[in-house]
């Protein structure tokens, strides 16, 4: 079992994003790329892609992006793309065709980190159950996180999206849900991320909280432990 002060761990929830998984050259907020992605959209749906219905699409995507305009509750991919397909004069079912170009337009990017593989084999081995909670973009579905985990999708026993808790992090429900699925008490596993929001959230929820700084940026959001990969966190086992 994990030890951090003395008291055993059952189980570990990580992060996704920058956590597991990197998206390759492209930022945390999309915005700079909507524009290319929406010239795809509107060319498979026939739409004219000329500068009023991008202009129109973009601000929609804006007002749904988390990283300027943050919020607790979630809402779903299917909700945003209606919206956006009915202001291009399309009828709602259009909208799945549409967000399945925009997300997989993103998906091609997807990098695993090399340590994340170690790691999760290693939890593994050890009978160590493993979740993940990971707030999604523009409430995108189940079923392209589970595209993003299909490299290393057996060896993670629960994942939990903010669009399965209904609020994105540092909100605890999806923390509970989390510990609640892997079997355990908040206080009898750790949580990994690379964000303030993974830190404070897994604090407020009872786990210890572990802060993954791949950049050495050195934040100091009252995690109980600090790690520059995910191999050190081996070293509490």
């Amino acid at each position: 079992m994990i030890r951090i002060g003395g008291r055993g761990m059952e189980a570990i929830g990580f992060d996704l994003g920058e956590t597991l998984i990197a998206y390759k050259n492209i930022p945390l907020s999309w915005e700079c790329h909507y524009r290319k992605a929406l010239i795809v959209i509107a060319d498979q749906l026939r739409v004219a892609s000329h500068k009023e219905n991008l202009d129109v699409a973009e601000q929609i995507l804006m007002r749904y992006n988390t990283r300027v305009h943050p919020r607790e509750h979630e809402v779903t991919d299917v909700e945003i793309f209606e919206e956006l397909v009915q202001r291009w004069g399309l009828s709602e079912d259009h909208a799945s065709r549409a967000l399945e170009l925009f997300f997989s337009s993103f998906q091609q990017t997807c990098e695993v980190y090399a340590d994340a593989f170690r790691v999760l084999k290693a939890l593994r081995s050890k009978g160590i159950r493993v979740g993940i909670l990971t707030d999604v973009p523009y409430g995108m579905n189940k079923l392209f996180v589970m595209r993003d985990i299909e490299p290393f999708r057996s060896f993670v026993d629960v994942i939990v999206t903010s669009v399965d808790a209904g609020f994105r992090k540092p909100r605890t429900e999806g923390f509970y849900q989390l510990a609640n699925g892997l079997g355990t008490e908040p206080s009898r596993m750790m949580y990994v991320g690379n964000e303030r929001k993974d830190v404070e959230g897994a604090n407020r929820a009872g786990m210890k909280s572990v802060c993954i700084d791949r950049n050495g940026g050195k934040p100091g959001w009252g995690q109980a432990l600090t790690v520059s990969n995910l191999d050190e966190i081996l070293d509490y086992l």
